[in-house]
């Protein structure tokens, strides 16, 4: 391919990359730690694609301030190059676990090779068995060259291999990014060896960043922005799937589907303010994560209710125990000025059946009501005794 041509391949792709970090870093409800991480893939990326543009307008090009210039140019490229492809394999986990934690400790171990390979880099300025110039300034692989594609390619391993060991981690529209994300960097990867050249690596990555930006998005779209777990909508996109897959005469299990009101909610919001209420909001929200299996589905489903599903093998009052257990000992530990409580009303969803979805909510809504209900006459009888 001709410079120019390569230039502008590479211009179009560094163009792409800065439209989606500028639209990106101005989206706050969306979690912030995956954000940063991405964000971090497109910063690092940027610079790596700066430096390649500079490589090709100055590679042969004479006279001393060209050779110090490659040299420092082709270092950059290759210490954000290893960074970028370190922090989508750090993307890749954190989408699949979830835990900032371990994330973190991933992000560690990747600043260590990084280090490591500045480093290599500076030894490299010496002894020229990574990369070197020749005195006509043009660039050539060192006997030690194979360095840098153990560096490059095996975040690519790690991902691929951390992708197919939490399989059942991924929702299957994410195990497709992340095929789609590999297939085309793959290929421009391929591609460019093929044919000794570097034009086609950077359209085809700025195309797998924007696939999976649109993945974010839409993401983001299905995600309540105060507690983290899903919305309505995605509670109504999760019933319309279910009732398509019955339309299209797919077999599939039956849903068990919960509807939960968090008890004196309104008391919380009234006596100890909205943000306390915020909080309680987001601890029923933790807890409904920690008790669900990866397969199951939750969402808020407006203002304190809740709504949960799990296929109807799962054993629905097994899961609701669960849930009972964990706010008993969260409101044993006394960490906030209130208690959780909830009730709830469950049954199991058939999709095609007699009941369309709205009378089967109301069902169960009914079902909460009357639990409710049966709850504070109880505890006034308690009281009464007392």
């Amino acid at each position: 391919m001709h410079l120019t041509e390569t230039i502008n391949a590479i211009f179009g792709s560094g163009l792409t990359l800065v439209l989606i970090f500028i639209n990106y870093i101005r989206k706050f409800n969306t979690d912030t730690f995956q954000r940063s991480i991405f964000l971090r893939i497109l910063g690092f990326s940027f610079i790596a694609l700066s430096c390649d543009i500079i490589f090709f307008l100055f590679n042969g090009y004479r006279g001393k301030e060209a050779f110090y210039l490659l040299y420092i140019t082709l270092s950059v490229y290759y210490i954000f190059q290893v960074l970028s492809f370190f922090y989508t394999f750090i993307f890749v986990d954190f989408t699949a676990h979830k835990d900032v934690q371990r994330t973190k400790k991933i992000m560690l171990a990747a600043w260590i090779v990084a280090i490591v390979h500045i480093v290599i880099l500076l030894l490299n300025l010496r002894f020229r068995f990574y990369f070197y110039i020749s005195p006509d300034n043009y660039f050539f692989h060192g006997d030690k060259y194979f360095i840098r594609m153990i560096l490059g390619y095996s975040p690519a391993v790690l991902a691929i291999g951390d992708a197919i060991l939490s399989f059942k981690r991924f929702k299957k529209n994410q195990f497709y990014l992340i095929v789609s994300f590999f297939f085309l960097t793959g290929a421009g990867s391929t591609i460019d060896i093929l044919m000794g050249t570097g034009s086609f690596v950077w359209p085809c990555f700025s195309a797998a960043m924007l696939y999976t930006y649109f993945f974010i998005i839409k993401s983001d779209s299905r995600i309540d922005s105060l507690t983290g777990i899903g919305n309505r909508y995605s509670f109504n996109e999760f019933i319309d799937r279910l009732s398509r897959q019955s339309v299209r005469g797919l077999n599939q299990d039956p849903y068990a589907i919960v509807m939960i009101d968090m008890d004196r909610f309104k008391e919380i919001n009234d006596t100890l303010g909205h943000l306390e209420g915020d909080n309680a909001l987001k601890d029923m929200s933790a807890i409904i994560k920690g008790c669900i299996r990866h397969s199951d589905f939750a969402a808020r489903y407006g203002g304190d209710e809740f709504v949960l599903a799990t296929r109807a093998k799962n054993n629905i009052e097994k899961l609701m125990a669960r849930i009972q257990q964990a706010i008993d000992a969260q409101n044993e530990k006394q960490i906030r000025p209130y208690r959780i409580e909830m009730s709830y009303g469950h049954d199991v969803f058939i999709a095609g059946g007699d009941r369309s979805i709205q009378e089967f909510l109301t069902h169960i809504d009914s079902l909460m009501y009357k639990q409710k209900t049966e709850r504070r006459r109880s505890s006034y009888k308690r009281g009464q005794k007392k």
